[in-house]
């Protein structure tokens, strides 16, 4: 397979972004040069940790979480902003952001939010780079929006789930998107041993805390009523604009494959993406 430049693409999609991060390694295993990114929500976290030299280390950290651990970053919160402030989350995703404004970054990162009180896009190609992925990430109803000046900020899936329009192209290079929520039977990914064994070992852990915690997990289930929606929405406007846009290359990703907040089924996203990623490649001779 001959080496390609390649302008990234991460749409967003929750927990399912997860598989982002396997598409990048697979890329990178494969002998292309990723020389621009663009992301949005989740999209913007895994495109942003990645410019930025920690991908590595954040995929690392997943891998280690729990159902429990995934609940105790949840600092829920009565505002009628948002279920969630999003502060514990950040403060632990913090060790892998650099403190770096994005122009200082080694290749161009874009990232999208959506100002409700002017009702635009925001886009992000400079600044703190911390400050852009928590905007691009601030899921309506769930984490609190942020604030700046006169503007409200919430998710970049709101406006531009698949943000194609923004990613920095070079002369000759190759755009390659991962829609993760892409309408499509979810096959369960083939896991190696090890991962298996870790799944098998979250699961333990689980079923321990679900008999003493049954009450907090049933309570949860009003984010899948409010993240179903915003995800239909999210399909359809990847849809009009993967339509709009034609990338060279597009790795999709069923919407059921997890819920947003599904970040203990990293193993399996992970393996998902690279399955889907090769599936791809296989569907592709052009690219390839």
């Amino acid at each position: 397979m001959p080496a390609h430049n390649i302008a990234l693409v991460l749409s967003s999609g929750g927990a399912r972004g997860i598989a982002h991060i396997a598409v990048i390694e697979e890329l990178l295993r494969d002998g292309h040069r990723i020389t621009s990114v663009a992301g949005s929500s989740m999209g913007a976290v895994v495109s942003g940790i990645y410019a930025g030299g920690h991908l590595t280390q954040y995929k690392e950290w997943l891998l280690e979480l729990d159902y429990w651990d995934v609940f105790n970053l949840l600092d829920f919160s009565i505002s009628s902003q948002g279920f969630v402030k999003g502060e514990k989350v950040f403060k632990k995703i913090d060790h892998f952001i650099p403190k770096v404004n994005i122009e200082e970054l080694p290749i161009p990162f874009v990232a999208v939010a959506a100002d409700v009180v002017h009702k635009k896009q925001v886009v992000f190609d400079r600044g703190n780079l911390k400050a852009a992925i928590r905007a691009s990430v601030s899921i309506p109803t769930i984490l609190h929006p942020i604030k700046t000046n006169d503007s409200l900020l919430v998710d970049g899936g709101v406006v531009n789930p698949v943000p194609v329009d923004l990613v920095k192209r070079q002369p000759g290079d190759k755009l390659v998107v991962v829609d993760v929520n892409a309408n499509i039977p979810y096959q369960k990914p083939h896991l190696p041993a090890k991962e298996r064994s870790l799944i098998n070992d979250l699961k333990q852990r689980y079923f321990k805390w679900r008999k003493k915690e049954k009450k907090k997990q049933d309570e949860l289930g009003i984010f899948d009523l409010m993240t179903r929606s915003f995800e239909f929405t999210q399909e359809t406007l990847s849809n009009l604009m993967l339509k709009h846009y034609k990338p060279d290359l597009i790795i999709r990703i069923s919407r059921e494959a997890a819920n947003t907040m599904d970040f203990h089924k990293t193993p399996e996203m992970l393996a998902l993406g690279r399955e889907a990623y090769r599936e791809a490649i296989r569907q592709n001779a052009d690219f390839s």
